[in-house]
């Protein structure tokens, strides 16, 4: 009943065609407000879309690393225990460390890391090739895959694949780059280049996981940890099983796991752009206290009437709460078509355009999310609620004040 009696008001006609005006420019106040907001929280789900995607390209279902050392003893027998857990797709040995690559005179620290040839199943940098093709070699012909930022930093960008360069890594009984006597210098050449993401394109350089363990100097059966692609829906039961055959000196790593605190930062951040939006929206609520105020000035005789049939106090101020809630949620919904087809064409067209060069996309990304709606939902009802209290207050206390 409340809510009827507030379409009504909303609905009907006034004295004063400026007060309709009003309540009007306070729905389309909210629609603005609600239309930035979902948009705006559509491109922020689309870019974490894209960044997620990149990462989850780069990483593996599974990590298994050791968790008191850089390097862990597995043998062949558990290597092979852990492929034949059921789930398991590929599962591969690594070998990670940081060297220093050298190219004429050029230049620049790197991550090397060892792999062998499956690892095409279980990590997708092959295809993000930018040319070439995604060969590591072996102990006797090691070759190399770079990051483009890698060959930016060694001016190989405009070299044909095949060259030569030098490797060096500190040796096992080595404690720093300062000593020479304690460096390993190995030779290996190019066979192609990828470029997936700038934080993995200037430090990365893909090898065998045989040659890793030689330049670092390590034993055969000394790695890193061990990289899996595995059925996701298994996951749970396969951790579990790595747990038993290496024990509690490993520690087994999902997606999220490896990069929690990237996953963390970008729902900080969207949601730290939904508090500033929802500011905006609070001042352009101001508009709608002012036009309630003056509805509630209007309907002074319809309060008066509804009181002498009965209405008591809190009804009066539950239909102007009401009314609030209505005004509302009419912005929230024009608002809402308008961000929902804005999404949709930028999602089919792509007609707003990112400025500058990107090496993924040239477009803003979009995403919607249903949670997105029904917390812009929440938040606009409670900003009419909050926005109505004093003139539905206001307008339950017209009635003491005419019988005064």
């Amino acid at each position: 009943m409340h809510f009827l009696f507030a379409w009504r008001y909303f609905r009907g006609k006034y004295s004063f065609q400026a007060i309709q005006f009003i309540a009007w420019v306070s729905v389309f106040a909210i629609a603005i407000g609600t239309a930035a907001l979902l948009t705006i929280l559509s491109v922020s789900n689309g870019f974490s879309e894209i960044v997620n995607g990149l990462y989850s390209d780069f990483y593996a279902d599974l990590r298994v690393v050791p968790t008191t050392s850089k390097f862990a003893q597995l043998s062949q027998a558990q290597l092979n225990a852990v492929r034949q857990i059921p789930g398991v797709h590929y599962a591969t040995g690594i070998v990670e460390n940081k060297a220093i690559l050298v190219h004429d005179e050029n230049q620049t620290v790197v991550f090397v890391k060892g792999v062998d040839s499956n690892y095409i199943h279980i990590n997708k940098v092959n295809q993000y090739l930018k040319r070439g093709v995604f060969e590591v070699g072996s102990l006797d012909s090691p070759k190399l895959v770079l990051g483009v930022g890698v060959e930016e930093n060694l001016l190989l960008f405009n070299t044909d694949l095949g060259a030569s360069m030098e490797l060096i890594a500190v040796g096992r009984s080595g404690k720093s780059l300062k000593s020479m006597d304690q460096l390993n210098h190995l030779l290996a050449v190019q066979s192609g280049a990828f470029s997936v993401q700038q934080e993995f394109d200037v430090q990365y350089v893909f090898t065998s996981n045989q040659f890793a363990q030689y330049l670092f100097d390590l034993d055969t059966n000394q790695f890193s940890g061990i990289e899996l692609s595995i059925d996701l829906a298994k996951e749970k039961t396969i951790a579990e099983g790595i747990q038993n055959i290496l024990g509690t000196n490993f520690l087994v790593q999902n997606k999220y796991q490896q990069n929690a605190d990237l996953y963390k930062i970008m729902q900080i951040e969207k949601w730290i752009i939904f508090a500033i939006l929802a500011l905006i929206m609070v001042v352009a609520s101001f508009n709608l206290v002012g036009a309630l105020t003056m509805l509630v000035l209007e309907k002074q005789k319809d309060i008066h009437v509804l009181h002498a049939m009965g209405a008591t106090t809190g009804t009066i101020q539950k239909i102007f709460l009401s009314l609030s809630i209505v005004m509302s949620l009419t912005g929230a919904l024009i608002g809402g078509l308008i961000a929902s087809c804005l999404i949709l064409l930028q999602g089919q067209f792509h007609f707003i355009q990112l400025q500058g060069v990107s090496f993924v996309i040239d477009y803003y990304p979009v995403k919607a999310v249903w949670t997105d709606y029904f917390a812009v939902i929440g938040l606009v009802v409670t900003i009419a609620i909050v926005a109505g209290w004093v003139p539905a207050k206001k307008a339950a206390g017209r009635i003491f004040e005419k019988i005064g």
